[in-house]
C-alpha cells in the first residue's frame, strides 16, 4: 500500500498547485483525487508518510487529546501543505464513503468524515490559502460532476462541467484498479504462504494503519515471526453481506466483519486488529468481531495503538498468539493421528 500511494507524483499543470493531506480517509482515496484534480489541470503534492517530527510541529493546534491518534496527526500534515506555496489544501468533509455492498449502510465514521472542519477552526496557517474542506459525496457517482463543479467554481475560475465529469472518469476508474492492486497482491502473498507452509494474519484496521507512524512497524514484527501479513480490505470482498448483531452502517467496520466471516473457514489464517486509544466505535467492532471469529472457532487478538513507539507489550502479546497457533496446531495433528 505505501508502495503504491509513492507511485502519485505531481505532474506540472495550467491550474496551478494543489495539496492533498496523507490522512485518514485520504490514505485510501488519494489515487481518486490526485487523478482527478491532475485530469483536471492541477499539479498535485500530497503531504509525506508521517513521523514523529511530523507529528510534533502539528501538536500545537490539535484542540482534544481525546481524539483518535491517526486524527492527531493531521495537524502535522496540514502544517507540511501550508508551506509548500500551494494554491490550495483540498481536504473535504465526507459524511459517506463508497458503498461496497457489504453493510446496511456505507458512513465513514464521526472523526473520518468532519475532521477537516476540526482542521478549518483550529489551524492557523491555512489563513492565508485557500482551504477546500466542503461537504462532497463520491458515492452517488451520477450526482458528483455537477455538485463537484458548483463547488469548485467557488475556488477556481473556468472549470466546466465536461472537465469535471472526464476527471471523475479517470478518478473512479484509477480509484478501482488500485484496489484491484490490493487484493491481487494479497491473493499472491496468500498463495506464497501456503506454498512455504507460514501462518497468514489478517492484519485488520482501517487504510490509515498503513502509515508505519501509526501501525509503528507491528506487520514487519509480525513476519518475524514466521508468518505474513495481509490488511482485511485483501480478502473482505471475497464475503457477501451477511447478518450481524450490530447495525452494520461504516464501510472500514464493514470490511472487518467480512474479513473475520472469511477466514472462519480458512484454517492457515488468523486476525490480528489494531484499535486506536481514543476511537470510540471500535468499542462496538471489537465485540462484533469476537463473537463473529470465535463462532468459528478462532482466537481473537486486539492491540491498541497509539503515539507510544515502545513495542514491548506488543511483542509478548504476538508471541503468545504465535505459541497459541502453534499449540493449536500440534493439538489439531495429534486429533488427527
Amino acid at each position: 500500500k505505501r508502495k503504491l500511494i509513492l507511485g502519485y507524483k505531481p505532474v506540472p499543470g495550467r491550474r496551478g498547485k494543489i495539496g492533498l493531506p496523507l490522512c485518514l480517509n485520504m490514505w485510501e482515496l488519494l489515487p481518486f483525487w490526485h487523478t482527478f484534480f491532475t485530469k483536471l489541470g492541477f499539479a498535485v503534492y500530497h503531504s509525506p508518510f508521517s513521523s514523529r517530527d511530523l507529528y510534533l510541529k502539528g501538536q500545537g493546534t490539535i484542540p482534544s487529546d481525546t481524539a483518535c491518534f491517526p486524527a492527531k496527526l493531521a495537524h502535522g500534515h496540514i502544517q507540511f501543505l501550508a508551506k509548500l506555496g500551494l494554491d490550495a489544501i483540498f481536504y473535504p468533509c465526507m459524511t459517506y464513503n463508497l458503498d461496497e455492498g457489504l453493510g446496511d449502510n456505507h458512513y465513514n465514521c464521526p472523526v473520518v468524515a468532519y475532521y477537516p472542519e476540526v482542521i478549518a477552526a483550529n489551524c492557523h496557517e491555512l489563513e492565508n490559502i485557500r482551504f477546500i474542506y466542503d461537504y462532497i459525496g463520491i458515492h452517488r457517482r451520477r450526482d458528483f460532476p455537477r455538485k463537484m463543479t458548483a463547488i469548485l467554481a467557488k475556488y477556481f475560475a473556468g472549470i466546466s462541467l465536461g472537465e469535471v465529469k472526464g476527471a471523475a472518469d479517470a478518478a473512479y476508474a484509477e480509484y478501482a484498479e488500485h484496489m484491484s492492486r490490493v487484493r491481487v497482491r494479497g491473493g499472491e502473498i496468500i498463495a506464497q504462504a501456503r506454498a512455504e507452509g507460514r501462518q497468514i494474519i489478517v492484519l485488520a484496521g482501517r487504510p490509515y494503519h498503513a502509515d508505519e507512524e501509526i501501525n509503528h512497524g507491528i506487520d514487519k514484527l509480525i513476519c518475524s515471526y514466521g508468518a505474513v501479513v495481509i490488511t482485511e480490505d485483501s480478502i473482505s470482498h471475497l464475503v457477501e453481506k451477511f447478518p450481524t448483531s450490530i447495525l452494520n452502517q461504516w464501510t472500514y467496520h464493514s470490511r472487518l466483519y467480512a474479513a473475520a466471516k472469511y477466514i472462519a473457514d480458512q484454517p492457515d489464517m488468523n486476525l490480528v486488529q489494531l484499535v486506536s486509544f481514543g476511537c470510540g466505535v471500535d468499542a462496538i467492532t471489537t465485540d462484533e468481531l469476537r463473537s463473529i471469529l470465535e463462532e468459528g472457532g478462532d482466537l481473537y487478538t486486539q492491540i491498541k495503538i497509539d503515539d507510544i513507539s515502545n513495542l514491548g507489550a506488543v511483542r509478548i502479546r504476538i508471541r503468545s498468539l504465535m505459541a497459541a497457533l502453534d499449540a493449536r496446531d500440534a493439538q489439531a495433528q495429534k486429533g488427527g493421528q
